[in-house]
Order: structure tokens, then C-alpha cells, then sequence
């Protein structure tokens, strides 16, 4: 343990802050939050809203940041399709030309129903608006994939620490445009924990607002050590690479995807229980068997689908396990 505001703990900061701008494809500073990432979906929310979001909702996770939205005292409005389904550029560029909104939210890569939407082309249809703010979760496709914060035009940009970063749950990370920033001057209710102005301030002296977590800021450091050392191209292509396995098990074991054909995520899948298996009992036996845990369905497709993860220290051998494992307990 080090003391938080201290020497040693600004060199800890300085030296893994360049490596996360680059992780983050940017030239913004890059903030350490000691919170889940929706203590910073929630901070952005409150930093960046002027009156009017829009909140993309595709899934558990992005349907819940309506909720959020109106909680913290915003007007917002749903661009809702159905679990499984992608967010379509062109709605929302619809959406978008009303001039009702000045935020959007969305959740790149859905891990609820493995959905991957495609942040690309969005963020072309939010370039022609460029007073609208783009608020975007990438906590299972960060580090798992190239997402340039600055050449897509993203206002906020925030991770967790337990998705494609494979580190202790409890931690995120996150970046701020200056629109962004001007617009955090801008809002008086934005409080003090999760104040973007703050975390502005004080890491310009390589420091955090509050206490931070210095364990997971170690694991950080340990975790950047790793990704740079494998490579970032072959960080990518190694989660491909084993998003293809998983890709290919499904449909050869009689099983169909959840999420639409062209828009899956590459770091997890979620599959549809065409088969009509008993899920609980195939999670069970997985744990019981071969101390393996995948998820049975989350929220309103419990049981209706389970979840396997490629993401973070995923290799192809530990793919190949799990898919091994699988099968035997089929």
C-alpha cells in the first residue's frame, strides 16, 4: 500500500495514464474512478445533460440508463428495439433532426444479449449534429477491439474494470471530451463525487478527487503490462480468434444466436436455448464438473439463453476447454 497523496502515488498515475490514452485513442485526459461503471454512466448523465437524452435502449443494461436518466432529474426519451436487435443509425439520425435532444447514450457492446451495435456508423450520424453529446459504455469491448475515442467524435467514453480488462470488479475508467467538459461548466447539479471539473483538476497533478482504490490502480498497472506486452493487434486478433470458436460451436451443437446475423459482439455470445435445455441444470453441472461458470440468461431471457465469454485472458485453449466442457455436459 501506498499513501494516495503522495509522491509515489503520481508516479503510478503518470506512468500508466500515456498508456491509456492509447487504449483509449485519445489525447484527453483519461480519469481512475473508484465505482462500477454506472457511477460514471450516472456521473455523465449528470455532467453532460442539458435538458433532453436520448437513450439507445437494446438491452438490460442499456435499457436501464432511461431510468437512470430520469432518476437524476433529466428528460429522456427511449430509442427502444427489441432485445436482440441492433440500434439502426438511421432511426436515430431520425430521432436526431427533431432537434428534441441534446445527448445521446448507448451501450457499445450489449452483454445481456451479445449484441454488438455498430459504433461507426452511429457515431457518422451524430457527426452531423455536432451540438448533440455522445455518451458511450464500452466496458466489454475495451482492450477486446480498437474503439478511437477522439476519431469517432465520443464525448464521454467510460470502462469497467471486470469485462474485457479482466481485473476485480468495483473500479472504471474514463475519458471526457472538452464539449463535454464545457458543458459540465455549464450544469450547477452535477455534485462532487463524480464532478468531471474535479477529476479535471486534479489530474493535472496526476491525482484523483476522493480516495482511490489503490489496489485496483496496482492491478491496472499490472494489466497494462500484459496488454502491451501481448500486443495490441494481437490482443485483438486473439479475441477473434476465439470469438470464432464459440461462433462456430453454436450452430454446430443445433443452437442459434440471440443477436441478429452482422451484429454480434466479439467478445461474448449469447445463445438462444433452440434446444429447449434445462439452462439452470447445464450451468449447474458446468460449475459442479468442471468448475466452469457461464451465465443461464440475464433478466427477462433467463433460461432463455446463456452467455459464454471470450473477453479479457480468454486463450483458445480456455475456449477450447470451456466448449469441451459443454459438450460433455450436453
Amino acid at each position: 500500500m501506498i499513501g494516495h497523496r503522495g509522491e509515489p502515488f503520481k508516479k503510478l498515475y503518470a506512468e500508466i495514464h500515456p498508456r491509456l490514452q492509447e487504449l483509449f485513442g485519445t489525447k484527453q485526459p483519461v480519469f481512475l474512478s473508484t465505482s462500477s461503471a454506472w457511477g460514471v454512466m450516472e456521473a455523465a448523465i449528470r455532467n453532460v445533460v442539458r435538458e433532453r437524452v436520448l437513450c439507445c435502449m437494446c438491452g438490460a443494461f442499456s435499457d436501464k440508463w432511461l431510468d437512470v436518466a430520469l432518476r437524476c432529474g433529466k428528460k429522456a426519451e427511449p430509442l427502444q428495439v427489441d432485445w436482440g436487435k441492433h440500434i439502426d443509425p438511421k432511426a436515430l439520425d431520425a430521432q436526431l433532426a427533431t432537434g428534441r435532444f441534446d445527448t445521446v447514450t448507448l451501450i457499445h457492446n450489449e452483454t445481456s444479449t451479445g449484441v454488438m451495435n455498430p459504433l461507426p456508423e452511429i457515431c457518422c450520424a451524430l457527426a452531423r449534429y455536432p451540438d448533440i453529446a455522445l455518451i458511450v459504455d464500452i466496458v466489454s469491448s475495451f482492450s477486446a477491439m480498437p474503439v478511437p475515442m477522439d476519431a469517432y467524435g465520443i464525448d464521454v467514453m467510460l470502462t469497467g474494470s471486470q469485462k474485457a480488462l479482466a481485473l476485480p470488479p468495483g473500479f472504471s475508467v474514463f475519458s471526457v471530451s472538452q464539449k463535454a467538459f464545457a458543458r459540465a461548466e455549464q450544469n450547477r447539479d452535477r455534485g462532487y463525487y463524480f464532478d468531471f471539473l474535479e477529476f479535471k483538476k486534479q489530474q493535472m497533478q496526476n491525482m484523483t478527487p476522493s480516495t482511490p482504490s489503490i489496489g485496483h490502480i496496482f492491478a491496472l498497472q499490472s494489466k497494462l503490462d500484459e496488454i502491451y506486452g501481448e500486443g495490441l493487434t494481437n490482443r485483438f486478433e486473439r479475441h477473434a480468434r476465439t470469438n470464432a470458436l464459440v461462433h462456430e460451436w453454436v450452430p454446430a451443437r443445433g443452437f442459434d444466436f440471440f443477436a441478429e446475423d452482422g451484429f454480434r459482439s466479439v467478445t461474448l455470445t449469447c445463445v438462444k436455448n433452440s434446444r429447449g435445455i434445462d439452462v439452470a441444470k447445464l450451468v449447474r453441472d458446468l460449475r459442479e464438473r468442471h468448475h466452469i461458470v457461464i451465465d443461464g440468461g440475464y433478466g427477462k431471457i433467463k433460461g432463455q439463453t446463456f452467455r459464454l465469454s471470450n473477453m479479457g485472458d480468454e486463450t483458445d485453449e480456455t475456449v477450447t476447454q470451456l466448449l469441451a466442457a459443454l459438450d460433455d455436459c450436453l
